[in-house]
């Protein structure tokens, strides 16, 4: 008989569903990946001046980025990629895993190259190319949210992920030295905020969105719950999972048809305390009461949709989308209790109290108020970032 202990399961495990949970390797490969890609950039800009129209940073800017530590951190830190794919579509990379002719985005890259490169150069770009290549990969094959978390839309990303290797090693060979990756925040409004403040949390999300090539006004928002069967172990399963985020036990024991006598006990297990009793939140003000409330609502709306668009189910992407929010907003900073996302997610499936609209000035959806509390213009809302209301608040309890 063996006299090891058994081993008890800790908060992540409950979490740690296949594709529906950021693995901490995952994320740290990410961060890594951002950290050396914007070097390597910077080491570009200083060699030659014409990098700046293929990276579209300056060296200047970089460079300001390097000294501010602290909100390079929070910048770089965030397990999303800060660099967007220089060949967005399916079909320019085609070009070179199929050998099919070349669309205007691969010739517009190559006319911006330099012509004369160093071997040194040359061999630089094609080590970061396979960086970002290995890590879109491991994304993409790792977790359901992979387009949000590398910043293209969810048909390169499936593309991507799903080429074999040797198509792969095949294609970055016909690539050589042009560079696939690019600076993914561009606007102005990004470093005056980088230049002006350090930067928060919640500024980070929203450049995050907005440099997402979909919008959460465009992906799909059913809520359904009553038609799925998944057995059993599933729903405890999802149960489980949707407690380790924090959700209360008699939400589980509703959303997964379980007794509320199973469900306490397993928040138990989890958490090693009884689940929270009393009123559930269900105000649907709160989601737009403050500026970081409503960012920090559409970032998890925005979230749970893009996990919808690519085939996760109900309970599949109210997990996903809880988890990468939580890695988004980290050490206590999460204003969104799980709760409260899961009775944002039902009440803009099921009515327009909530809908969402874009920024009048960066295009950016987020979600407004169209109830008897408060009505705004959809032609006429500004998001919290371009009105300049998100620096200098001071930050409300999770849940609150």
């Amino acid at each position: 008989m063996s006299t090891e202990p058994n081993h008890v399961k800790s908060v992540d495990d409950y979490k740690a569903i296949e594709r529906l949970y950021l693995p901490r390797w995952i994320a740290e490969r990410i961060r890594g990946v951002n950290y050396d890609l914007v070097d390597h950039i910077w080491q570009g800009l200083k060699s030659h001046a014409a990098f700046n129209a293929i990276y579209r940073v300056e060296v200047k800017e970089i460079d300001h980025l390097r000294r501010n530590k602290k909100s390079m951190g929070v910048l770089l830190a965030a397990p999303f990629l800060m660099l967007s794919p220089s060949l967005p579509t399916v079909e320019d990379w085609r070009c070179f895993v199929d050998a099919t002719p070349t669309t205007r985005a691969v010739d517009e890259l190559r006319r911006k190259m330099p012509r004369e490169r160093t071997a040194l150069t040359k061999q630089s770009i094609q080590h970061a190319n396979r960086q970002f290549v290995d890590v879109i990969q491991a994304v993409a094959n790792t977790s359901i949210l992979s387009a949000p978390l590398l910043g293209m839309t969810p048909d390169l990303a499936r593309y991507l992920g799903e080429l074999p290797g040797y198509k792969l090693r095949a294609a970055l060979e016909r690539i050589s030295d042009l560079p696939l990756f690019q600076w993914r925040f561009t606007t102005p409004a990004f470093w005056f905020e980088f230049t002006a403040n350090d930067l928060v949390h919640d500024q980070v999300a929203h450049h995050i969105m907005s440099t997402t090539p979909f919008r959460a006004g465009e992906l799909p928002h059913t809520a359904n719950w009553t038609d799925l069967r998944l057995g059993r172990e599933t729903h405890e399963m999802y149960a489980a999972a949707l407690m380790a985020h924090g959700c209360r036990a008699s939400t589980a024991a509703t959303l997964f048809r379980l007794p509320q006598s199973r469900t306490r006990q397993m928040y138990v297990e989890i958490h090693g305390k009884p689940s929270p009793c009393g009123n559930l939140p269900n105000s649907l003000q709160w989601f737009v009461e403050r500026p970081q409330h409503r960012v920090h609502s559409t970032v998890f709306i925005w979230l749970y949709r893009s996990a919808l668009n690519m085939g996760a189910n109900t309970p599949q992407a109210l997990i996903a989308g809880a988890d990468l929010y939580n890695h988004l907003f980290p050490f206590g900073r999460a204003l969104l209790a799980t709760d409260r996302g899961y009775n944002l997610t039902r009440a803009m499936a099921a009515d327009a109290r909530l809908s969402i609209a874009p920024c009048r000035e960066c295009g950016t959806h987020y979600i407004v108020s169209n109830n008897e509390s408060k009505i705004e213009m959809r032609n006429s809302f500004t998001c919290p970032a371009c009105s300049d209301t998100l620096v200098g608040r001071a930050r409300t309890p999770k849940g609150a």
